[in-house]
């Protein structure tokens, strides 16, 4: 209520000094204030569009009656052994405009909206949010003749590299029981590795797309900023979100890309330079022409993203994919980007400032599809019980944004201001190579932290995982993950798990990067089949 007493204390919050005779001015204001909040907050009542579910504040109506969602269920334990799925249901169309993805299964990470469709984020701290709009990637995807299976697991409000904080439970390797799959779009990259659905949606805000993808020998893509649609997707700070495809092989990889990506009209992501869909380039035409080599082609290996504390064996591996770069062809040299040591630290803060405001929500500046219905079921300001329910990365993440804030809040604009310096960096150097590569994390999947882990050790756990990953997020370049063999775990070498090489590229490049990636795994697809047979026949 905007009375007088509740006046004083904000002015007071705000070192804000109101004379006595000014009060009754400044109540008057906050009142006028109230009102016409009052106004707006009861605008866009609820408008029925099927008996299952309703929507509100101008979300767009999926149409229902025309794509069904089907046998709603929540999976039974017996069927989800990895505990990758978060709900299973049929989606598809009958008619669609493409057949790009016709027959192939697909699951979405489980921040993505699907009307009728339970949304858990990973989290108990709210229940029974059911979204009553589909995000732009689900209606092209069915669009495209793929069939949506279910929701996949992710990590709890999509915050942690590391399989162990959803409140459904851990997500487990498919090649090791116990090991993580990275995070955060955990489930979706188990439920592919394992052979649960053909392909999936992963959302990436810091490597969340490629970092599950290399510990599970899968290809993720991170595309340019904006050439995918974030709308319809829960998000905690728009600078860094970005959603893309997982999956088994480089041509399915493409064919969802494809399927994916132009711009919707409704996600300001999408600025000067994105394609609408129908000129979104042949990604899969092109790749199944396959009429390329790596000959002449320029590759930089970035010396910045070798650091010493890469796990050996890694960097063993990936010193044998760049070697192999230059035996079919390629022009092999090292680069350097000093600036890039520093990437890290500089997301950092942009992540967990930028999160903070979102997870707050105090987020502004969007001309997107808001998600309403989820603020509201947030309940924010956050109880102590709901506080109480978040993974040790969200409260971490709460209270290093709230100390950013309150004592440094110059550092948000100076980080923005050096991330586009390294953004002119990567780009210099694209004037003399075509792709940038470096490992894409720098150790193998590790065991998941015990339930009872102390904090520290659970934040630990993600080391040597968003090195690489989380700089093309602030720079907004494209950037594959590619699976390039195995390596031993670092705690027990008997049991052998994916590492991965990052192919980047320049903004809007998608195309070179996957040609580039197509060359390479087939000078070498002899030696990663054979690999991979090998661990196929070993097991879980």
């Amino acid at each position: 209520m905007a009375t007088q007493a509740e006046m004083l204390s904000l002015a007071n919050k705000l070192s804000m000094d109101i004379p006595e005779d000014e009060i009754a001015d400044y109540e008057t204001f906050l009142l006028r204030t109230e009102k016409t909040i009052q106004a707006i907050e009861a605008m866009e009542g609820k408008a029925e569009i099927s008996p299952a579910f309703s929507t509100a504040n101008y979300q767009p109506e999926p149409d229902t009656t025309k794509h069904p969602r089907r046998n709603i269920r929540f999976p039974k334990p017996e069927d989800n052994t990895l505990g990758a799925w978060a709900w299973r249901f049929e989606l598809s169309s009958d008619s669609p405009n493409l057949n790009i993805l016709k027959g192939k299964t697909v699951c979405l990470k489980d921040n993505i909206c699907v009307a009728g469709v339970p949304c858990l984020l990973g989290t108990d701290t709210f229940r029974d949010w059911v979204p009553h709009t589909d995000a732009t990637v689900v209606s092209r995807i069915i669009d495209a003749g793929g069939v949506i299976t279910g929701k996949a697991v992710c990590e709890n409000l999509s915050r942690g590299a590391v399989s162990a904080t959803a409140a459904t439970g851990p997500v487990h390797n498919p090649y090791a029981r116990g090991y993580s799959v990275g995070g955060s779009s955990s489930g979706t990259a188990a439920i592919v590795a394992s052979g649960g659905a053909d392909m999936g949606i992963g959302c990436d805000q810091g490597g969340s797309i490629r970092i599950p993808a290399a510990l599970t020998g899968l290809y993720g893509f991170k595309p340019t900023t904006g050439l995918v649609p974030y709308t319809g997707i829960a998000s905690n700070d728009a600078s860094l979100d970005y959603v893309g495809p997982i999956a088994n092989s480089l041509l399915d990889t493409a064919c969802l890309l494809e399927a994916i990506a132009g711009a919707d009209g409704l996600d300001d992501r999408s600025g000067p330079g994105i394609p609408l869909p129908r000129d979104v380039p042949p990604y899969s035409d092109v790749l199944k022409q396959g009429d390329f080599s790596l000959q002449g082609l320029r590759i930089g290996v970035l010396r910045e993203g070798m650091p010493t504390e890469i796990n050996p064996d890694v960097l063993t591996k990936f010193r044998d994919a760049v070697n192999s770069f230059e035996k079919f062809g390629a022009q092999v040299r090292d680069i350097s980007i000093p600036l890039h040591s520093h990437a890290q630290s500089l997301y950092s803060v942009l992540s967990k400032m930028g999160n903070h405001m979102g997870m707050m929500g105090q987020a502004t500046g969007r001309r997107q599809v808001m998600l309403t219905d989820l603020f509201e079921k947030k309940g924010l300001p956050y109880t102590s019980e709901a506080v109480s329910k978040m993974s040790v990365m969200c409260k971490e993440g709460l209270l290093s944004g709230e100390f950013a804030w309150k004592h440094h809040s110059t550092v948000y604009p100076k980080a923005v201001n050096i991330l586009r310096k390294l953004k002119d960096k990567y780009d210099e150097k694209f004037s003399s190579v075509d792709v940038i590569v470096m490992p894409t994390t720098l150790s193998c999947a590790s065991r998941l932290p015990s339930a009872d882990a102390t904090p520290i050790v659970q934040l630990e756990a993600a080391q040597g995982m968003i090195n690489n990953t989380c700089a093309f997020n602030a720079t907004g370049h494209p950037a594959l993950a590619i699976p390039i063999g195995f390596v031993p775990a670092q705690e027990n070498p008997s049991v052998k798990l994916p590492t991965s090489m990052q192919i980047v590229g320049k903004w809007h490049d998608e195309l070179r990067i996957l040609q580039v990636a197509y060359a390479w795994e087939q000078s070498v697809k002899d030696d990663l089949v054979m690999s991979k047979i090998e661990m196929e026949m070993r097991g879980p």
